[in-house]
């Protein structure tokens, strides 16, 4: 399959990633990653102009500005996404958090929402998992950013990482792309604004779209947690992919791919 050429433009000074031609489909990737983790799941999706964000800190956008909050940044994305024309949203892991904000503040901008290993602001982690966030911290105030901060995040246990490590193409990929993020969200607030507000599944209840959620069936209790509320909650259908872990949708991209050809394809003949 021959591989469409990605531009690069901003929002907002929020790099984006686009390739492809057809109905839109923007793209939020996890905590650590950036736009260039979905290249896998575009080459098996062809027929979609696809539409990478970097999240503030990561990749090639900016840091989250003085006193910006998630509910600001889920408004200046919404609003280029209507500018563009783009109607549906892929998200993972923390990408998630953001396009909940977007979904609960907005909940008629987009015709489908997909979520991937959901997460929501201010919930519960499970010990192990807070546990590495925590040593993230104290690695980088007493050494600064470096390759030990990647070789720490992506060790087991916990499992945020087990499915990739068991892929040895996909953990060299992701080892490369998670070996080129800054850390600099680790000075001062950090990622703390993003999640000053509690999000609650019920608040995405009033979604006028498709709500879909995937899970890999070997995620992490809590992100299950998270999805099972969803489902009870705000009605979204639940996806479980067969030896998926956290990371899903990198972990086993034919599969993925072709469950989120049918979401989308979903979506359209609404």
């Amino acid at each position: 399959m021959t591989r469409s050429a990605t531009t690069r433009s901003t929002w907002d000074e929020l790099a984006i990633h686009a390739t492809g031609d057809g109905p839109g489909v923007l793209w939020l990737h996890g905590y650590t990653m950036r736009a260039q983790v979905w290249e896998p799941l575009w080459a098996l999706l062809p027929g979609w102009r696809h539409l990478g964000l970097d999240l503030p800190w990561h990749g090639e956008s900016r840091d989250l500005r003085a006193g910006e909050e998630l509910g600001a940044l889920a408004d200046t994305v919404v609003q280029h996404l209507s500018a563009q024309g783009v109607n549906h949203v892929v998200a993972l892991s923390f990408g998630t958090v953001l396009a909940a904000e977007m979904a609960i503040r907005h909940p008629g901008a987009v015709a489908s929402w997909v979520l991937a290993a959901p997460a929501l602001a201010d919930m519960p982690h499970e010990p192990a998992v807070a546990q590495r966030y925590r040593d993230l911290a104290t690695m980088y105030a007493a050494r600064g950013p470096g390759p030990h901060l990647s070789q720490l995040w992506l060790s087991t246990p916990p499992a945020i990482f087990a499915g990739v490590n068991a892929r040895p193409a996909v953990r060299e990929r992701m080892r490369a792309l998670i070996g080129q993020h800054s850390w600099r969200e680790l000075s001062g607030d950090g990622m703390r604004p993003l999640v000053a507000r509690p999000q609650r599944a019920s608040e995405l209840a009033l979604v006028a779209g498709r709500l879909d959620v995937i899970v890999g069936e070997r995620d992490l209790l809590t992100h299950r947690a998270c999805a099972r509320s969803l489902e009870v909650e705000a009605g979204a259908r639940v996806h479980r992919i067969p030896d998926g872990g956290h990371l899903p949708l990198i972990e086993e991209p034919v599969v993925a791919a072709e469950l989120i050809a049918g979401l989308l394809a979903s979506s359209l003949s609404r």
